[in-house]
Parts: C-alpha cells; sequence; structure tokens
C-alpha cells in the first residue's frame, strides 16, 4: 500500500499519536527495597494513563502500578520491591501509556465498554548487587 492508499487520519486521530515518552529511567534506592522511576512526556492535550511494571530477570512481574489521567509531563514515582524479592539480578521496569475510550453497549441502556487504545512503551532496566 502506498501514501496515496492510506486513509487520511482525523486531527483527533492525529493527537492520539503526537505524544511521545522523552525520557524514562531508574534509580535505585540504597535500601534496594524502592525504585524511583521517572518520565517525561512531549505535550498533550488529551491525559493519557499509565501501566508501569517491575519484572525481575526471570521476567516474573513483581509490582504494577497504573496513573490514570496524568496531568503534568514530567512525572515520578516509586515502586517498593516486594519483600524478599529483592535479591541480586537484573530487573526490568516497563512503562505502556494507551487512553481509555467509552462505547455504548448496543441494546443495552446506560452500558458501556472500555477499550484500550494504545499509544507508547518503552523499557529500562537496573542491577541490584
Amino acid at each position: 500500500m502506498n501514501s496515496a492508499d492510506k486513509p487520511e487520519l482525523s486531527h483527533k486521530d492525529q493527537q492520539l499519536q503526537e505524544i511521545e515518552i522523552v525520557e524514562f529511567s531508574s534509580e535505585i534506592y540504597p535500601d534496594h527495597r524502592r525504585v524511583k522511576v521517572t518520565f517525561l512526556l512531549s505535550a498533550f492535550q488529551k491525559n493519557p494513563n499509565a501501566s508501569i511494571k517491575l519484572l525481575n530477570q526471570n521476567n516474573d512481574q513483581l509490582t504494577e502500578v497504573n496513573i490514570v489521567n496524568i496531568f503534568s509531563q514530567a512525572n515520578e514515582i516509586t515502586l517498593h520491591i516486594p519483600v524478599n524479592q529483592n535479591k541480586p539480578g537484573d530487573y526490568r521496569i516497563e512503562l505502556d501509556l494507551f487512553y481509555i475510550q467509552e462505547e455504548k453497549i448496543p441494546g443495552a441502556d446506560d452500558q458501556v465498554s472500555l477499550k484500550t487504545i494504545p499509544l507508547k512503551s518503552v523499557t529500562t532496566s537496573f542491577t541490584l548487587l
């Protein structure tokens, strides 16, 4: 399919695609029980949501936090590593940005379904010694 065959995006769809994750980093605290996660987003008109997951070297999810309706471009959160899970090794943090869209359910009065619209995803890592 060439560019002439691609459907044009509406202004609303273009806005959804424009948000970028400008910076994403993690820093382990000296107690090896907490991780500071910071991320910077490009300017946006519609507030995104985020899911942040901490995974160990076996790809097991240790913790997850969801942030709804982000209003600031610069964000910082502290993830707590579960008790007895802060063992030496490599860890990964995943950040997924998304929008949630409500859609009315046909034939169901006052009921909606929620649809997740993925935006961007990034990963960072750190090592516990």
